[in-house]
């Protein structure tokens, strides 16, 4: 990492899902883990960018207090700007080395760390680590994503084709130039690997295609940086313990699950003997995993690894999927709002349960109310029939968990009111929107103009109306039910 080419490339920050305080809270939980309500804590984002998810957290959360810590000027230069322009102020930002940074001494019961341990220098790894013990409150929870081995040596591949490329344009090339070069020269080598017609060319040009939906700042900082070193998910977890953290969890629990391997891979993973360590590294190797998000917390504290019913119980569960369609009997069809994709499942009590949640939208509905809705719909389903049910759809993904319910509506009823962070990012033109579920998307510009009417003056009607001056009806609708169905407006 140099400060320079943050300067001229900012790295684009965008809002964590994986790292949202309910969804962390919940987790921590989940393993025995007391920590702080998010509605009243103390958080820290090292490396926190242009402000993207601690500007969004500190907006939700106004009873908690934020700090944003990151090496380049212009970076907290842009945070500022952000929480001025949409009023959050529960948010400071400081400038600086993270090695040289002072941070209080265990305030934080949040530490979030995106993007920064893989892209930094050994020594730099190993502040970041005892900055983030040393500042995590006794029950707090950090935050860490890095890439990882086996996976990113496939990558890797690609970021030494980009780096030789680079290296034509010379030692003082701006950071725009050495992208450009990095890029001419692999898809040089792609063109030629093409006509070999192997793996290595096939991998190649998938890369490419990537990248034409990425963003500049992702590619640069990714592939051209000086640092980015994969390491093996044992060799971080031993770092980790060095400076007594331990392993809590992933941030996507669907990560840790082995029960979509089948029964022999499954055994092989599940027979190590209670070393969790040595169990998500085998995980790792069979899945090719190259990124992981990190729940660490303080070595001292019993985790508590049999999932309780009683935790579960206190929990609301939120999901992305809305049920489609039913195709027979036998199986139905669920939609992922997110990314469009439509998965086939069987027709049988887990459709049932995530149809229910589904139904809620993103408002969602706490363990109780589940339980509620099921005494009609399906009776047969009891408490404890339930609750391993909720337990197979989160650990497939199908579902989050979280210590609270965001106020959502996914109806065209009351005022149309987004969050004072959308409507300030609509207003500026900003390339990505965050979401009340913690999400940035990109949007249309007919999408753009009715979250620019959202500011809760006008009912959605009238918002309809007013956007009619400029677009038809039949794109003015479909922008205000794709906003609706993303979980834009507030109930």
């Amino acid at each position: 990492m140099t400060i320079s080419s943050y300067e001229e490339i900012p790295y684009a920050t965008f809002a964590l899902r994986p790292a949202y305080l309910g969804r962390l809270a919940a987790l921590a939980h989940l393993y025995g883990v007391d920590v702080a309500a998010p509605h009243n804590c103390s958080v820290l984002e090292i490396g926190c960018g242009t402000g993207g998810n601690i500007v969004a957290l500190a907006e939700q959360y106004p009873g908690s207090s934020f700090v944003g810590v990151d090496l380049a000027e212009s970076h907290i230069s842009a945070c500022k700007m952000l929480a001025t322009g949409c009023g959050v102020t529960n948010v400071e930002f400081r400038c600086g080395d993270i090695r040289d940074l002072s941070l209080e001494k265990g305030r934080f019961d949040y530490v979030i760390c995106h993007g920064l341990y893989s892209w930094v220098a050994p020594d730099v790894r190993r502040a970041l680590l005892e900055k983030i013990s040393a500042s995590l409150s006794p029950l707090g929870v950090a935050y860490v994503s890095y890439n990882v081995l086996p996976g990113w040596r496939q990558r890797g591949a690609v970021r030494d084709i980009m780096r030789t490329g680079a290296a034509r344009c010379g030692v003082n090339a701006t950071p725009r130039e050495r992208l450009a070069a990095g890029i001419e020269f692999l898809n040089v080598v792609a063109k030629v690997r093409s006509a070999e017609n192997d793996l290595y060319g096939s991998y190649l040009r998938e890369a490419i295609k990537r990248f034409q939906e990425a963003d500049e700042s992702y590619i640069f900082h990714e592939f051209l940086e000086e640092h980015n070193e994969p390491v093996l998910f044992s060799d971080f977890m031993e770092q980790a313990s060095a400076v007594n953290l331990q392993f809590l969890s992933e941030a996507k629990p669907s990560l840790m699950s082995s029960d979509d391997l089948g029964p022999e891979v499954a055994r092989y993973v599940e027979g190590a003997e209670g070393d969790v360590v040595d169990r998500e590294q085998r995980l790792d190797m069979v899945r090719n995993r190259m990124f992981r998000e990190t729940l660490l917390c303080h070595s001292s504290l019993a985790l508590k690894r049999d999932l309780k019913a009683s935790v579960f119980k206190s929990l609301a569960v939120v999901t992305d999927y809305r049920h489609e369609r039913d195709v027979s009997e036998q199986e139905t069809i669920f939609r992922e709002l997110v990314s469009g994709r439509e998965v086939t499942t069987p027709h049988d009590e887990h459709a049932k349960v995530l149809a229910l949640v589904g139904d809620a939208g993103y408002a969602g509905l706490f363990f109780n109310e589940v339980m509620d809705a099921l005494t009609v719909s399906a009776p047969a389903i009891d408490e404890r029939g339930l609750m391993h049910i909720i337990v197979r759809l989160w650990r497939a993904g199908f579902v989050d968990l979280m210590t609270h319910l965001i106020p959502t509506t996914s109806k065209r009823q009351g005022s149309a009111r987004v969050s004072r962070l959308a409507l300030y990012q609509a207003q500026q033109d900003a390339p990505l929107i965050v979401s009340l579920q913690h999400r940035s998307f990109k949007i249309s510009e007919g999408e753009r103009d009715v979250l620019k009417l959202s500011d809760g003056s006008r009912r959605f009607a009238d918002v309809v109306a007013t956007a009619l001056q400029a677009r038809d009806l039949r794109e003015v609708d479909a922008a205000v039910e794709r906003l609706l169905s993303l979980g834009f407006y507030v109930a």
